[in-house]
């Protein structure tokens, strides 16, 4: 992967922010996340820590600012991947809210990737896993 990790970590820990907690569930997923791209799970674990303890205390207009300033590091050609790996974190408690998706739109449009095509990626994940729940 071209993208450095501690801009994918960014853009994974702001959507950990967006569901407000860290949980076993998540750690798991970052752990999959970075089997699936063939990186160091420690470096990504220890990036996506340290990402978290930078925007814990953020507002939205500073995380929104987060996103869009580390996704512009984002390698364009990964921009997708990285976007799909941060669907994975947001899904991987079983819900998807409203605040959860509003947080996805706003990362892939940071990460340049349109809002036609954000939702259906999102609409091809949740058809995926049967057992998500929607919270609307």
């Amino acid at each position: 992967m071209n993208t450095d990790i501690k801009n994918l970590a960014a853009v994974l820990a702001t959507v950990v922010w967006a569901d407000g907690v860290y949980d076993e569930a998540e750690k798991v997923a970052v752990e999959e996340i970075a089997e699936a791209l063939e990186l160091d799970n420690a470096e990504l674990t220890a990036a996506v820590e340290a990402a978290l303890g930078e925007v814990e205390n953020m507002n939205e207009e500073q995380v929104n600012e987060y996103i869009l300033n580390n996704s512009a590091e984002i390698d364009e050609e990964e921009a997708e991947i990285v976007f799909e790996a941060a669907l994975q974190i947001a899904i991987v408690d079983g819900v998807l809210g409203t605040e959860e998706v509003d947080n996805l739109l706003a990362v892939a449009s940071a990460l340049g990737i349109d809002d036609a095509r954000a939702v259906l990626l999102i609409i091809d994940l949740a058809k995926e896993e049967e057992e998500l729940e929607l919270a609307f």
